[in-house]
């Protein structure tokens, strides 16, 4: 039988404790409400650094398609900008899927950007966009605003503007590139070159100008290589181009960007050679030009089954010595090319492009290469990741890795730099960027040669213009299925 006195003890015991504790409580928070009281607005900031401190940031992981990888420095330019970035962002990190590991490779990696803006499922949070991709991810959405709807515009982006060159946001050739939208930092830059390779040139006895040179020089060394094949029983190609245009025309082939040259030097101005209105002028230039190809056209200069050779897979032809010269890829070919074979790419020699006469613009240009989706659930990050590649430090590593310009703000505008042994690649940068300043310009399409309605155009016009080069058709019967083409246009737009 239980004792009442002994739990009236307990019940008091326990009451007691209690009472107790609430004191301590009582006395502790009038204590800090009276340190509180004195300590003022100082200890208020402090505690809520201190709250801050506390809670670690949440990590985030962005997605991206990559790019370069394999080409050398630029591979480890993204790579090294990367890790800096998550240095600096411990709670930030990105996975990279390079557009070469997609299914398909580079097509597999467009084919997934499209696919994740027409369901809405954002796998990837930064894209590889260049220029010449635009159309096609365009049609697969049968979107030609996609720039607008769906990804980030980084001219609303506090302090974009004052990083990037000014040309780039007053020359409207960057903002067509895109569609009217400034998708991203324009880290690289280009231009066009003829390349040869010095020790073929050597062997054949042929002497190549760095600058000035005109089409009658080019065509006269065309005759030299034929004449030495004759004379000496050999059968050295003069010309290395692709025809297999799977993946978009990127860069031009190299009798296209041969083209392009002539076709510029015909105008003074650059801006009317930027025009995109069709005129007769230019279709006149057009005509004269398909003749110069047939002229050229005599010596046999393309590599035999080029129709069928994929860029990509075979731009390494020249330094095993199977072309004299190349014009199929940007002066960013040494990049590509050192990451396959850093000696033998020391063979090759970028030089100025023919031209009918001197003018004071250049081929060449700027390119955004990634973008961030709009709707990405990491969009801050993601612009915070491309923003980090905005820098002066960036500029000028970009600079050296790569051996060319870039349209982010830098300290010095000459390739390679004072304390950086300088080789023909980065002299041929450097007197470009001298030569012609910011009076570049690049076009992906046919819309400046035929006019905005026609820029749809441009793979038949290439392969018109490589079937002039070939042999297989005059100049006069390509110029004719190029009018028939545009008249083919205005027939549907009718």
């Amino acid at each position: 039988m239980n004792n009442p006195a002994s739990n009236n003890k307990g019940r008091l015991g326990k009451n007691t404790i209690a009472i107790i504790i609430a004191l301590i409580v009582v006395a502790a928070v009038s204590g800090a409400v009276l340190y509180l009281r004195f300590a003022g607005s100082n200890l208020v900031s402090q505690t809520k650094l201190l709250d801050v401190a506390a809670v670690p940031a949440e990590d985030k992981t962005i997605n991206m398609i990559g790019q370069w990888q394999g080409e050398d420095k630029r591979e480890n330019f993204l790579t090294e900008t990367i890790k800096e970035f998550e240095t600096r962002n411990p709670s930030d990190h990105v996975k990279i899927k390079w557009n070469g590991e997609f299914d398909g490779g580079r097509e597999g990696a467009i084919q997934a950007t499209i696919d994740q803006f027409k369901t809405g499922h954002i796998a990837w949070d930064v894209i590889w966009l260049e220029p010449f991709y635009y159309q096609e991810i365009a049609t697969g959405l049968n979107d030609r605003d996609w720039a607008k709807h769906f990804l980030v515009d980084f001219e609303a982006v506090p302090g974009f503007k004052d990083t990037q060159k000014s040309f780039i946001l007053s020359d409207p050739q960057y903002r067509n590139h895109m569609n009217g939208v400034i998708t991203g930092p324009y880290v690289e830059g280009f231009y066009q070159p003829l390349f040869y390779n010095k020790e073929l040139a050597n062997k054949i006895g042929l002497t190549v100008k760095g600058s000035g040179m005109t089409f009658d020089d080019l065509l006269g060394y065309f005759k030299q290589i034929d004449d030495y094949n004759k004379a000496n029983h050999t059968s050295i190609p003069i010309l290395y181009d692709s025809g297999d245009y799977k993946g978009g025309i990127g860069y031009a082939p190299s009798t296209y960007n041969i083209f392009q040259s002539l076709f510029r030097s015909e105008f003074s101005s650059l801006p009317e050679v930027e025009n995109t209105v069709s005129s007769n002028s230019k279709m006149v230039a057009v005509k004269k030009v398909l003749g110069s190809l047939e002229q050229l056209s005599k010596y046999k200069p393309l590599i035999a089954g080029w129709q069928g050779l994929d860029w990509y897979g075979t731009s390494y032809y020249v330094l095993d010595d199977k072309a004299v010269f190349t014009a199929a890829g940007p002066s960013s070919l040494y990049s590509h090319w050192h990451g396959i074979d850093p000696a033998k790419t020391m063979k090759m020699v970028p030089v100025e492009l023919p031209v009918y006469q001197p003018v004071d613009h250049y081929m060449g240009g700027y390119n955004p290469m990634f973008a961030v989706a709009k709707d990405s659930p990491v969009r801050a990050e993601a612009v915070k990741l491309l923003m980090s590649f905005t820098t002066p430090n960036m500029a000028e590593k970009w600079i050296r890795y790569a051996k060319g310009p870039s349209g982010i703000k830098g300290n010095i505008s000459k390739a390679g730099g004072v304390s950086v042994q300088t080789d023909q690649f980065d002299n041929f940068i450097t007197y470009i960027t001298d030569k012609y300043g910011s009076n570049v310009f690049d076009s992906k399409t046919v819309d400046y040669i035929l006019g905005d309605q026609y820029k749809d155009l441009t793979l038949k016009f290439s392969i018109h213009l490589g079937d002039v080069m070939d042999g297989k058709a005059t100049a006069d019967a390509a110029y004719a299925a190029i009018v028939k083409d545009m008249q083919n246009v205005d027939k549907n737009n009718n």
